[in-house]
């Protein structure tokens, strides 16, 4: 049987090709972000990658022969050159520390370990923090394939200490050019409000941004839309904290970042809070000046998440 190459796996894309040539080379790195919507393609490349760097058939540098104990073992699950921790979906702090231990132990002599962890989306600064003294500080043979659904939602600290890369089928190709297009809508407006709540922006200029959100609508029809998302922003960062259930209109792009939010919140203010959204959404229909509305709504937000 002939041997295998990972573009067999996965496909011919980016990823596949710098694998390749990373193992013919001999130049593998110690970090990457694999990024794409396929969640299967990424595990996929990550089996492979396995594969490729422990079979013990005869084959080329970067081929795999598919039928050797160690290949049928990651075929199986039960490698112990590769561990898949973590879900596209949710963090635990006892998955990182796992994923940590597993890291730590070193190889056997001419084996690749492959640590997996999915979802880094979802990272806070502090999971984060632990997972790159680790990548930092490598065990010798070990890759880490960090797995993100969109790579803007990686905290920086992680992306300036890995290689990032798309992995797509052809069939992704399309939604390869969906995720490169910014986000508009409801997505943009919550990018607004997550700014200002984590006050890397001024109040003014949070409601100059949100009143000019969408072109085609007035400033009453805009300054709605924000009060409305104003109210997911909040449900959705409680949903975070395990706090309401999930809200089914959000996006999976910008979700992980709610989960992110760390500022105070006194959860016992959220309910009148939101009934004062729904007083000011009174207000506009009313014809009260909708920047006034909107000003006001945000002064309160920002008293709850810092306590002014």
């Amino acid at each position: 049987m002939s041997a295998k190459r990972m573009t067999d796996a996965v496909g011919d894309c980016p990823a596949t090709r710098c694998f390749e040539a990373a193992l013919v080379s001999h130049r593998l790195g110690h970090a990457y972000l694999l990024v794409g919507r396929d969640e299967d393609a990424k595990l996929a490349l990550a089996a492979a990658l396995a594969k490729a760097g422990n079979c013990r058939g005869d084959h080329a540098p970067g081929e795999f022969c598919d039928t050797c104990p160690s290949c049928r073992q990651v075929d199986a699950g039960g490698s112990a050159n590769i561990r898949v921790f973590g879900d596209s979906g949710i963090l635990r702090i006892d998955t990182v520390d796992q994923f940590i231990s597993y890291a730590s132990v070193k190889t056997a002599s001419g084996c690749l370990k492959v640590s997996v962890f999915r979802g880094v989306d979802f990272f806070t600064d502090v999971a984060a923090d632990r997972v790159l003294k680790t990548i930092e500080e490598p065990v010798p043979g070990n890759v880490f394939l960090l797995l993100s659904q969109n790579s803007r939602r990686v905290l920086a600290t992680i992306r300036s200490r890995v290689q990032v890369m798309k992995v797509e089928r052809s069939t992704q190709v399309i939604s390869d050019l969906q995720d490169a297009v910014f986000v508009t809508g409801e997505d943009a407006r919550l990018e607004v409000l997550l700014e200002f709540a984590k006050a890397n922006v001024s109040l003014s200029e949070t409601v100059g941004r949100l009143l000019r959100m969408s072109s085609q609508n007035s400033l009453r029809d805009n300054a709605t839309a924000g009060l409305q998302t104003i109210a997911l922003f909040m449900n959705s960062v409680l949903r975070a904290r395990g706090k309401a259930p999930p809200a089914a209109s959000i996006s999976l792009s910008t979700e992980p970042e709610l989960a992110r939010v760390n500022f105070v919140l006194d959860e016992s203010r959220v309910g009148l809070f939101l009934d004062h959204l729904g007083e000011r959404l009174k207000h506009i229909e009313q014809n009260v000046n909708p920047e006034l509305v909107l000003t006001n709504a945000l002064l309160e937000l920002r008293r709850m998440t810092t306590h002014e």
